[in-house]
């Protein structure tokens, strides 16, 4: 294996910001589709990028069969190069663990051993060919009728120990691997052609360890280490979390007798406080449906909300039209939390495409306004209207908003001109603002204060407000025995009756308390109902069919409305728009908004381009990858441009009546203006990004850390390769290190 500490040293910087903030050598690492294919391909990828069509005639094979290949795509009445699903999220990952890179193409999956350039993407290692479900054929795909089994989004994460492979599918499909079994195939493999296994054995294949479908075209994917949970959300409008059994060994005593159960009796034959009880024992696998209700819509986004034990409490989910939901996983009883979105700005509708539940560690410290948003403290405009021009509600737990739109005019080697796309949007406010700095509105404006620079705090330990993300109204609410619990169960109420009246459907009774061998179940919790799990089609049609009324009885609460109650002061949530960026802060400091981060750009003016990448159309940050030990946010978007986004925490005021705790800056937008003076960048969308760190020396297998040796001295800083996949297989790759506040782009 190459490793990619073999390439050259960084180049000087030749670019530094005022603050430590950015060095940028000069160096984007590309490799072109007929590097990959052979020359003959040229014509075909443009005309099949241009001509818009991405699915084959029905019956027909789109793409070669699940066998290991080590170079090549062109098999007998195939095409010469894979093609590419359209309109979809993030279909490229890389692990984290191994030196693996999978890239969706249309049903199938390639994995690459990606090395330095200019050969970054050799040939496929192996092609995983994951198989449809029984229910995927029944329900269908929502974006493409005729090929509906097409992957979605991707994503790797840690499940446990173990690091995993997730995918989901336009009809409804989820599945995942292990990618330590894939890698011991890959392995296996090539000893196998190297003469070195067993004659004449059969390649290796990855077994699939889940297989599940949610009903409809599936899109967002979240993967929790420590809980071992999945989570998927769909066009039901709901998120389904995958609780798999755990041996916890955290023994459940029983109820005090001072404590009187009011719960009414639900379908599991249960109170509605027992099955909560058993429900967090984990002793059995739960299907949990967390349903938006009548105001929800398409849901491409999705993250887990952690406690202050690092367990997964919450899913947090952002829908296409800009509404942020929050649901509770464990709690019975509990209704979702819904932030409203603005909806639209001017004649612009606001999409909501990615979401990050961020916790404090995410954040590096700075010690001023301009190092910890990327701009002057007078260039901000602290706004006091949303943007639909009312007046902020006093409640409102995320104003005031810092607007920090002007930082892209101190984006180095930006692409774009954002003097000039800036004023096509919203008018002379932001140039004039950059000009001659923002002064508040209003009879007694503050006066506009220079960035003030402070002391590097001893400690970040403060008190907050409280929060409480029950979705329950004015009244208190107690997660302890004894505690205040009527105003659990109204929903229950309303919609369950006695047992005896009312049993639920067939396999809803939870009869198998006492055995050591619990069968899996679904759980809706906003309404105590469960469901029997026993992987037959009939069981899933009718959890699926059900799925229309309990959107219909979900009842929502505005988090304007909602008490307060759990320390959450330290968890911040970003979203991702279709051009814009926000952070939201549940502190009583101030959030942080900066648009057109990522727009539409035709550098080079072309007078035609791809369908899909239409200004309406590829105009969505719908990548999202988090970085922690970067401290950043790679934020992609289908118009085949990429943020680096710094996040960044500080005491620092913005002027006497704000201060600033969380916030951000973009760094750098790529390619940068240098790159597409070349015409390094395709005319085309984005496939999707990866990011992971450059194989060590010295590994073994595709090891990407060398575990075998103890190095003396201090840590090194890590080095990350950036990795943009475009539709016409157009490879683009950046190596990235931070040193303390600075990041280094090569």
């Amino acid at each position: 294996m190459a490793s990619e500490d073999d390439t050259p040293a960084v180049a000087e910087p030749y670019w530094t910001s005022d603050f430590d903030g950015i060095s940028l050598g000069p160096v984007c690492h590309i490799q072109r589709a007929e590097s990959r294919f052979g020359s003959h391909v040229t014509g075909d990828i443009r005309d099949w990028v241009f001509g818009g069509a991405s699915q084959p005639s029905a019956g027909t094979n789109p793409s070669p069969q699940n066998q290991p290949q080590s170079s090549g795509f062109h098999n007998q009445g195939q095409p010469s190069f894979p093609k590419m699903a359209r309109y979809r999220l993030n279909l490229t990952a890389l692990s984290q663990r191994y030196n693996m890179y999978f890239a969706a193409y249309q049903d199938h999956i390639y994995v690459y051993q990606p090395q330095a350039a200019p050969e970054i993407l050799p040939g496929p290692s192996i092609i995983l060919h994951p198989k449809r479900t029984r229910a995927a054929r029944m329900f269908g795909g929502v974006i493409d009728t005729v090929f509906p089994h097409q992957v979605s989004n991707m994503v790797v994460g840690n499940l446990g120990t173990h690091e995993v492979l997730l995918f989901a599918y336009d009809d409804g499909d989820v599945g995942a691997y292990y990618t330590h079994t894939i890698e011991h195939a890959i392995l296996a493999n090539d000893q196998q052609r190297q003469g070195l296994g067993i004659p004449g054995a059969r390649p290796v294949i990855p077994r699939q360890f889940f297989s599940e479908n949610v009903g409809k075209s599936a899109w967002g994917l979240a993967i929790h280490e420590q809980s071992r949970l999945f989570a998927v959300s769909s066009n039901n409008h709901e998120v389904t979390v995958f609780a798999f059994a755990l041996n916890l060994s955290v023994p459940v005593g029983p109820i005090p007798a001072s404590f009187v159960d009011s719960s009414p009796r639900v379908w599991s034959g249960q109170t509605a406080m027992e099955l909560q009880r058993h429900f967090e024992t984990r002793t059995r696998t739960w299907r949990v449906v967390l349903p938006l209700g009548p105001l929800g819509q398409n849901i491409p986004t999705i993250a887990f909300w952690e406690n202050e034990q690092g367990d997964a409490a919450r899913i947090i989910a952002l829908d296409i039209n800009d509404n942020t939901w929050i649901m509770e996983i464990w709690r019975v009883g509990s209704q979702p939390l819904l932030i409203r979105g603005a909806g639209h700005r001017g004649g612009d509708r606001l999409t909501g495409w990615g979401v990050l539940m961020l916790p404090d560690s995410s954040f590096m410290k700075v010690k001023s306004v301009r190092e910890a948003l990327g701009v002057p403290a007078d260039q901000i405009i602290d706004r006091k209207l949303d943007n639909r021009g009312r007046e902020l509600d006093h409640r409102d737990r995320f104003s005031p908003w810092l607007d920090t739109t002007c930082s892209l005019f101190y984006v180095k080697d930006l692409a774009s001109d954002p003097a000039t796309y800036l004023r096509s949007r919203f008018g002379p406010i932001y140039s004039e603002v950059h000009a001659r700095g923002w002064r508040p509105p209003g009879p007694n404006p503050v006066s506009n204060l220079p960035d003030f620079s402070i002391p590097d705090e001893s400690s970040d330990e403060e008190t907050e407000h409280d929060i409480d993300v029950s979705g329950q109204h004015s009244e208190a609410v107690s997660d302890e025995p004894g505690g205040t619990v009527s105003n659990l169960w109204p929903p229950l109420s309303n919609c369950v009756q006695p047992l005896s009246k009312f049993p639920g459907p067939k396999g809803s009774l939870l009869d198998d308390l006492e055995s050591q061998v619990q069968l899996g179940k679904a759980i809706i919790p906003s309404f105590g109902e469960t469901y029997p799990l026993d992987g037959s089609l009939s069981s899933l049609m009718e959890l699926i069919s059900a799925s229309h009324d309990r959107q219909s009885k979900t009842r929502p609460t505005e988090i304007k409305d909602a008490w307060l109650a759990e320390n959450l002061w330290r968890l911040s949530i970003l979203r991702a728009k279709s051009t814009d960026i926000e952070l939201i802060s549940f502190a009583p400091s101030a959030s942080v908004q900066c648009r057109c981060v990522v727009t539409y750009h035709n550098h080079h003016r072309r007078p035609q381009q791809p369908p899909d990448l239409a200004q309406h159309i590829s105009e969505r940050i719908s990548m999202l990858i988090h970085v922690p030990e970067l401290n950043l946010v790679v934020a992609g978007s289908l118009t085949g441009r990429v943020a680096l986004i710094s996040l960044t925490k500080t005491k620092a005021q913005v002027h006497r009546r704000r201060r600033l705790r969380k916030g951000f800056r973009v760094d750098q937008v790529l390619p940068r203006k240098s790159d597409e003076d070349q015409q390094l960048r395709p005319w085309c969308t984005l496939h999707g990004i990866a990011i992971s760190p450059v194989p060590a020396l010295h590994t073994t297998g595709l090891e990407l850390v060398d575990t075998r040796r103890n190095r003396s001295g201090p840590p090194q800083p890590l080095r990350y390769r950036l990795i943009l996949h475009y539709l016409d297989h157009t490879i683009l790759m950046y190596y990235i290190q931070r040193k303390g506040e600075e990041l280094l782009v090569c």
